[in-house]
């Protein structure tokens, strides 16, 4: 007869290897069915994006200012180009329930100039300095996806090396953080083999402005030289300084902030039809920038206040109009006339200058005027860059009297026109003043 002890301890041994077998077999398991954060799913050959297994469309915006405003119209997502101030604004974007593609700066601005691509060695190094970056903000709730790179195959050496290189450094990327996927920006007119140079890039970014059109008449994205898979818009936004006509001088035209609206709204048709491979979107730019012009790309006037693409684009991502619409600087008449392509003026000489400005609510409009030397930079505000505040009168309205410079030179009027509810639109007349 078996001793009753003995057969107890020899049942609980075994129920004790069970459950330890069990329990390995559920950790190996897990280990074995363990999803990435944040990953691309091709369903029936479509693209999507799932972030915490649930799917998720990108509906961002390329800056870091404002970011309530953007949680409150319906974004949920921003794009930056470094990791300048990254856990700052990781912080703030998860407070404000929203995600970040984290730029990871390929030089400063672009690396080829402090070295060259074919020194391997410097290479090396180069990659190495992004490591601990990736391993410090990796398990950041807010993160989406890492963005190496931004453009650099403009300046940054030959198109296929640079491809090679940042490819190396999202192969590095995903090493160190294997739930989070890769994104690279590129131009929208930059083609050639990028999805067999760089298949450890997850996701490509397109930047595009007019050229969204012929991205899209085309289907660029799908060609025998296409990218093929997971995509998105990584900026976009009405046509570029570069893609506008000039004055004589050089001087880009830009437009109104209603003819910029009228663009976005006809690249959003286009962009918003392609539902197999585009993931989502960031517009250009959430927030106030220099690049030309204050106003430009610039969504915001450098005090906080909204432009109708700010509008629209809250539209796009909730359906929801405005409670109050921004103002429309309609035309702008130098003298009383449409001004021409080429406006030469005389030094120290007046002038008048007229904003028409339509409000759909008829709301009280306030103005700003200034006159600034026209920048020969693109992205820098030059150090003596000022508002020439003395050729201008000390009140404000629709309609000034104002002197020109007394140096012959590049210049423009700036004017802004304000709501009073947080709106605002603003237009601007490049001249070029001559001595006599």
């Amino acid at each position: 007869m078996i001793n009753q002890s003995y057969t107890e301890r020899l049942f609980f041994s075994l129920l004790l290897l069970l459950l330890s077998v069990s329990i390995v077999s559920c950790e190996n398991n897990e280990s074995f069915e363990k999803k990435p954060k944040v990953e691309i799913k091709y369903l029936e050959g479509r693209a999507v994006l799932y972030r915490e297994g649930v799917p998720f469309r990108i509906k961002g915006a390329a800056g870091t200012e404002h970011l309530d405003k953007l949680a409150a119209y319906g974004g949920n997502s921003i794009r930056t180009w470094s990791l300048h101030n990254a856990e700052e604004i990781l912080d703030e974007a998860h407070k404000n329930g929203l995600t970040v593609t984290l730029g990871l700066e390929v030089g400063i601005p672009y690396w080829g100039e402090d070295f060259n691509y074919w020194n391997l060695w410097a290479v090396d190094r180069k990659i190495d300095e992004l490591r601990p970056s990736i391993e410090k903000y990796k398990d950041h709730p807010a993160l989406l996806m890492w963005g190496v790179g931004n453009e650099v195959s403009l300046k940054g050496g030959p198109r296929y090396l640079v491809y090679y290189i940042l490819n190396r450094i999202a192969k590095m990327v995903k090493e160190v953080d294997p739930d989070h996927p890769t994104m690279t920006a590129i131009n929208m007119q930059t083609f050639g083999r990028t999805r067999y140079l760089m298949p450890h890039i997850d996701v490509l970014g397109y930047n595009g402005f007019s050229e969204i059109v012929p991205f899209y008449a085309s289907n660029k994205n799908y060609g025998n030289k296409g990218w093929g898979k997971a995509y998105i818009l990584s900026e976009w936004g009405p046509p570029g300084h570069w893609e506008v006509q000039d004055t004589e001088w050089g001087a880009p035209l830009e437009m109104s902030n209603s003819l910029k609206t009228a663009y976005q709204n006809q690249y959003w048709e286009l962009i918003s039809q392609d539902s197999l491979a585009l993931i989502g979107t960031y517009a250009f730019y959430w927030g106030n920038k220099f690049e030309i012009t204050p106003t430009w790309f610039s969504l915001f006037s450098e005090e906080g206040y909204e432009s109708e693409s700010v509008q629209f684009l809250r539209w796009t991502w909730t359906g929801q109009e405005p409670g109050n619409f921004a103002p429309r600087i309609e035309q702008l008449l130098l003298d009383g006339q449409v001004p021409s392509l080429n406006t030469y003026l005389t030094a120290d000489s007046s002038y008048s200058a007229e904003a028409i400005v339509e409000d759909r609510e008829n709301d009280p409009i306030t103005f700003r005027w200034e006159i600034r030397e026209e920048e020969s930079k693109f992205y820098e505000v030059n150090p003596y860059q000022y508002n020439m505040i003395q050729l201008l009168p000390e009140d404000f309205e629709a309609e000034i009297e104002f002197k020109t410079p007394k140096n012959e030179g590049a210049y423009r009027l700036y004017v802004y026109a304000f709501d009073g509810n947080g709106n605002f639109a603003s237009s601007n007349l490049p001249f070029y003043v001559i001595n006599r």
